[in-house]
């Protein structure tokens, strides 16, 4: 169903439909759940709000079918269902065989179910929002809220977006920032919006009314993104802070970080500091049109990679792809791995 959901929202016409409402765009999927849930008024949980999960999906049909004694509209919000979801856990052969099967199955014999009520049923004084990550578009239930409700996919928002808004909530609270200090501030924090607007707050309280956010506070303050620290660790790296890097890596693992995790993002910055070097050596000038990362962070990328040789990277980047070999055929530990790497730069 082609419908503005502003619109409605705005003209109080949220009653007696289906919304699903998905993406990573957590922050910004909430504001739209609370707007819907303005339109109701009074919302007494068990009454007439009712809110499920994947573990109480099986009741759905039920509480949809059940009158909101003592009030007008009921409204039942479902996250995470599981329902809009390929079940990764089927082998690919089994997938391919069933595959008309798995349209309406993936999810438990409850798919099915309800499926067949929402194909069924007309909603009264009911309104029901599906909140989910992730969906799969091929599936029929996908197929079928798309056609008979309302569906918005909300992505997770680019830096040039997010820093008008940065400016314009520091604003409201009377507190000034100019337009570089937010971009900084962006380029250093993870890009979820409910991250962001939780550091944003903590930069406010801090500097209070009438005074102005400044890089220094945003240093002191902030919780910077994993993508942030690998970049300072790099820097550090570059400047044969090696005792540094170690209390990094150290920390990271003490925050819960998977090393993993840290191990990729560290090979991959490596990576893109070997191909900037190599473009700068050699007169081009259009390598981030391939790279694709923030402008700011490109920047600081140009300036780190005079801290090494060519040479350096490229034996990085090499010991780093080998660390990866040995370590899945149990020769090195990732941890003893990366180590290994900071300690052999001279």
């Amino acid at each position: 169903m082609a419908t503005n959901i502003d619109s409605l929202i705005e003209n109080k016409e949220v009653f007696d439909k289906i919304f699903l409402l998905y993406g990573e765009e957590k922050y910004l999927k909430n504001i739209y759940v609370n707007r819907i849930k303005k339109c109701f008024g009074n919302l007494v949980k068990g009454l007439n709000y009712i809110t499920l999960d994947d573990s109480s999906i099986n009741t759905l049909i039920q509480e949809a079918s059940t009158p909101c004694f003592g009030f007008e509209n009921k409204l039942i919000i479902v996250t995470n269902s599981k329902l809009f979801k390929i079940n990764k856990k089927k082998s690919a052969e089994f997938e391919e065989e069933n595959k008309e099967e798995e349209e309406t199955a993936t999810s438990g014999s409850n798919e099915a179910d309800v499926i067949e009520f929402l194909e069924k049923t007309q909603l009264s004084n009911t309104t029901i929002i599906f909140n989910e990550t992730d969906v799969a578009k091929n599936k029929k239930i996908y197929k079928l809220v798309d056609k008979i409700g309302v569906v918005k996919e909300f992505n997770q928002l680019k830096d040039k977006e997010i820093i008008p808004y940065v400016i314009d909530l520091c604003s409201k609270y009377e507190v000034k920032i100019t337009k570089d200090t937010a971009t900084y501030f962006v380029s250093i924090c993870s890009n979820n919006m409910e991250d962001i607007i939780n550091e944003l707050r903590k930069l406010i309280e801090y500097v209070g009314k009438g005074n102005e956010i400044k890089k220094e506070y945003i240093d002191m303050i902030t919780t910077k993104s994993l993508d942030t620290v690998i970049f300072d660790l790099t820097d550090n790296l570059g400047k044969r802070n090696i005792g540094l890097c170690i209390n990094t890596l150290d920390e990271l693992i003490m925050q819960k970080e998977p090393l993993q995790k840290i191990y990729i993002m560290i090979y991959r910055h490596y990576k893109n500091l070997y191909l900037i070097k190599y473009a700068l050596d050699n007169g081009i000038d259009n390598i981030n049109e391939e790279l694709k990362l923030h402008p700011f962070v490109f920047m600081k990328a140009k300036d780190q990679v005079k801290n090494y040789t060519l040479n350096e990277l490229h034996k990085i980047y090499k010991t780093l792809m080998q660390i990866d070999i040995d370590n899945k055929s149990g020769k090195i530990d990732l941890y003893t791995g990366i180590i290994n790497v900071m300690c052999s730069i001279k």
